[in-house]
């Protein structure tokens, strides 16, 4: 069976990202920097035949993949399991504002590794799980072709390390800078989960 080519895209930069400020499923507008990222990523698809354009549904990566459709004429399909990891609590706060109002949960998610959830949000194996399920059904929808996803810095960061066989508590030793491109490929094995990506899930992450 053919593999099916897939292209993670981190959205532009936000305002958030400037003011380093927890995001999560909360929103920020592109900063002008940003929005010049996304004209030049709409110019690279150009030359990209992608089959099929997927998009978290926050603003953020909503106006990242316009500029990608027009490149390439795929129409958008939002889905909101692309979304970026529910930082709860945290969300719209700095790490100072976060010390002094939430100074134990803080701890906690320093400390507390990948199945520390945070009050109101995700951990972040739920946050692979949930992308996983996603990617699950790509192979399944979409064989031997090549598709488009536009998301989130962490989704990328989960996906990249359960591709490695990494424990999702290893230290990220990569980047993931806005509007950065990831390929990775997925091979169609068999309608049922239990031979798909979720059963690989290293059992250390």
């Amino acid at each position: 069976m053919p593999d099916t080519e897939v292209i993670l895209i981190r959205h532009g930069e936000t305002e958030w990202n400037v003011a380093k400020r927890f995001q999560g499923h909360k929103d920020s507008d592109l900063t002008e920097n940003g929005k010049q990222q996304v004209e030049a990523l709409g110019t690279r698809f150009q030359d990209e035949d992608l089959d099929q354009l997927y998009s978290s549904d926050l603003l953020r990566t909503q106006k990242t993949a316009k500029p990608v459709s027009l490149g390439t004429g795929c129409q958008v399909e939002l889905d909101v399991r692309l979304r970026e990891k529910n930082l709860g609590i945290f969300e719209g706060l700095n790490v100072s504002e976060i010390q002094e109002q939430h100074p134990e949960a803080y701890k906690a998610f320093r400390e507390g590794g990948a199945r520390y959830r945070i009050e109101s949000g995700e951990s972040t194996l739920d946050h692979l799980v949930r992308a996983l399920g996603f990617l699950e059904e790509i192979p399944q929808k979409h064989e031997g072709q090549k598709v488009g996803i536009v998301t989130h810095g962490g989704f990328i960061r989960v996906i990249l390390k359960n591709s490695l066989g990494m424990s999702q508590d290893t230290p990220t030793r990569f980047t993931i800078p806005n509007t950065s491109i990831h390929r990775i490929c997925l091979l169609y094995t068999s309608p049922s989960p239990r031979d798909g990506l979720l059963s690989r899930m290293p059992s250390s992450a």
